[in-house]
């Protein structure tokens, strides 16, 4: 007998893999950086696999009457309904291509996903392990939004154009991956030897080149769900509470005519 929770997650799975081929077309036709005007715009941080903030967020979308939501990535791994969020945040897309923007984590490859959790979750299944990243090879990297605000997932490579971000997964790492940091230039960091930390400097000569305000990221796991880096020029996000059983806040934000406001929500 197959348990019911093993037969959920078999079919939950099989929903996902109906929905691929059509969010791949939708994917595939959008740049690696996307240029997003429409405001408001909802901003949402890392969400691994935790089908309950995802749901209270979409909630607060109906409340708070804003039809654009950005997603900075992350949506699986760590947390046990990573199938269950794909196929969430994937329909709202099909449903809402013009207003649902989903960019790349890292966690959306391969490697994370054979030791994080997601590869568990899914039954040690090595074929749909790699039907979904094709998928992620066609996700966007990052957003530009009203022109002046950059959004990614990690942060950025250096003071370099961002016309020069590829899709590609060697072009796209250090976005995916790269975290802010107090010291000068950039620097070693304590996720791996090919990962950097960037400082002011680097943020400065970045927003200058590219003729940006300002940069939103995710990646990191933080107490209160945001942080501020670089007297504002930075806004780190996370969107999964209780993370890991970390007991944290979680937040997201809401951005509009040049203002972000803060949704704090989860403290234990």
């Amino acid at each position: 007998m197959v348990s019911g929770k093993v037969s959920r997650k078999i079919a939950a799975k099989e929903e996902l893999l109906l929905i691929l081929p059509k969010i791949d077309r939708v994917l595939e036709s959008e740049p690696a950086v996307l240029r997003i005007d429409a405001e408001p715009i909802m901003i949402i941080g890392d969400i691994h696999g935790d089908l309950q903030a995802l749901e209270f967020i979409i909630e607060k979308r109906q409340e708070i009457n804003c039809k654009n939501i950005l997603f900075l990535g992350d949506y699986v791994d760590r947390g046990p309904q990573g199938v269950e969020v794909l196929t969430r945040v994937f329909r709202l897309k099909l449903e809402e291509p013009e207003h649902i923007f989903l960019l790349r984590g890292n966690h959306e490859t391969v490697d994370m996903n054979l030791y994080y959790g997601f590869f568990e979750e899914i039954g040690f299944d090595q074929g749909f392990l790699l039907r979904t990243s094709r998928t992620y090879d066609k996700m966007p990297i990052a957003a530009v939004l009203s022109e002046h605000t950059f959004c990614v997932h990690g942060g950025i490579n250096g003071t370099g154009s961002i016309d020069d971000i590829r899709k590609e997964e060697a072009f796209a790492f250090p976005y995916l991956w790269n975290d802010p940091s107090k010291h000068p230039g950039l620097t070693a960091s304590t996720r791996g030897s090919t990962v950097k930390e960037f400082g002011p400097d680097i943020v400065d000569g970045f927003l200058q080149t590219n003729n940006l305000k300002r940069i939103i990221r995710g990646h990191t796991a933080l107490e209160n769900g945001y942080r501020w880096w670089f007297d504002g020029k930075l806004l780190s996000l996370f969107s999964c509470p209780d993370y890991v059983g970390l007991g944290n806040a979680a937040a997201f934000a809401l951005f509009e005519k040049e203002e972000i406001k803060l949704f704090v929500f989860g403290k234990q």
